[in-house]
Formats: C-alpha cells, structure tokens, sequence
C-alpha cells in the first residue's frame, strides 16, 4: 500500500462498511471487512511515529467474528429441530446483526481519525 494510498483505502473502509450496513451483508463480506481491517491498521501502526495518531489508532477495534456470541438454549434447539435446521439460520443473522453492530463502531472511528492520517501522511 503506497503511502498517498492510504487515506484512499480508509475511505474505502468506511463505504464498504455503510455497504454493509445498509445491505445487511453476509458472513463472507463480513469475513473480508475484518481482514481489510487489520490490514489498514497494521499498515498504520508500521507506517505513523506520531504517538497522540497511533493511540487514536489503538482504539480502532477488530472485528472478532469468533468471539461474537450467538444465544443457544433449549427453546432454540427445539425450534431448529421442528423446524428442520433454521435455527442456524437464526444464529448467523444474529451474529451477522452483532458483526454490522461493531462495523460501525470500526467505521465511526476510522472517520474521527481519517484527517489525522491524512497529516500524518502529507508531511
């Protein structure tokens, strides 16, 4: 990633993630988001000596998709026997509504701090 790139590629971080948002998205795009998440940040943390930007940056959080916690009881194991499996269904879109929950998070921050990277890479 070239350095005139990266503010570039922040700004495409936060269109996909309104994407996202806005169409409800899929665990596959999800899956990407996270990626091309970590990516950014790792490039920001090589690539910034100002302190005050890398702790702003420090505070972008990742998007764990394991650790987003889906709601398995007993009701819901007799629903998804009954009805043949879409109980499944149900914890993937709850755990796809929890993920679009933190994007925006992700994405928020990357906009409060996207003229500081803008500095930190016009210099």
């Amino acid at each position: 990633m070239a350095k005139p790139s990266i503010t570039r590629q922040v700004i495409d971080l936060q269109a996909q993630a309104e994407r996202l948002i806005r169409t409800k998205g899929n665990m596959p795009e999800i899956e990407a988001f996270s990626q091309y998440n970590e990516e950014i940040k790792a490039y920001l943390f090589e690539n910034i000596d100002d302190d005050f930007v890398l702790n702003y940056v420090k505070t972008i959080p990742s998007l764990n998709l394991d650790a987003i916690e889906t709601k398995s009881g007993l009701l819901t194991l007799v629903i998804g026997l009954i009805s043949g499996g879409s109980a499944s269904a149900y914890h993937e879109r709850h755990k796809i509504e929890q993920a679009l929950e933190q994007i925006k998070e992700i994405s928020n921050k990357y906009a409060s701090c996207e003229m500081m990277i803008r500095n930190c890479f016009d210099n």
